[in-house]
């Protein structure tokens, strides 16, 4: 088995009071998540997820409002290989105007966390978000 891992972001803002996050879809799989990727030689986890929430969404960091990631680790196949993956996450509020990489990124959306919840398509996702809300809650 073959082990991968990444790194990315929860993006988030505030609007009119209350917390958003942008999710996307992802181009192969058509599945709604959050931007990711691999780290590139000598980066350390927080720089390649904040890399990627650039080059996915043009979105920019303002500040970890966590500094600890989230995980989250699964299995699939692809090409017939077996790949155990671990992905971690930075709850990170962002600025910026969004602009979409097309070639890996089909959609993007704001929407307040807890609708995200339902938008989200993996079980991992949707567990993420809601621990997510609790923290929100103690800001």
């Amino acid at each position: 088995m073959k082990y991968e891992e990444s790194f990315g972001v929860i993006p988030l803002r505030k609007q009119n009071g209350c917390w958003e996050v942008f999710i996307i879809q992802h181009n192969k799989g058509h599945y709604w998540g959050f931007p990711k990727g691999h780290a590139e030689e000598d980066e350390t986890p927080i720089e390649a997820a904040y890399r990627e929430l650039k080059e996915e969404t043009n979105l920019d960091p303002v500040g970890a409002i966590r500094t600890d990631p989230f995980t989250e680790q699964y299995q699939f196949t692809l090409k017939g290989e077996r790949i155990s993956k671990r992905v971690s996450y930075f709850l990170t509020e962002v600025t910026g105007n969004v602009v979409l990489q097309n070639e890996e990124i089909s959609k993007g959306i704001w929407l307040p966390v807890e609708e995200a919840i339902e938008k989200v398509t993996h079980s991992e996702g949707k567990s993420i978000l809601s621990q997510v809300v609790i923290i929100l809650q103690k800001l």
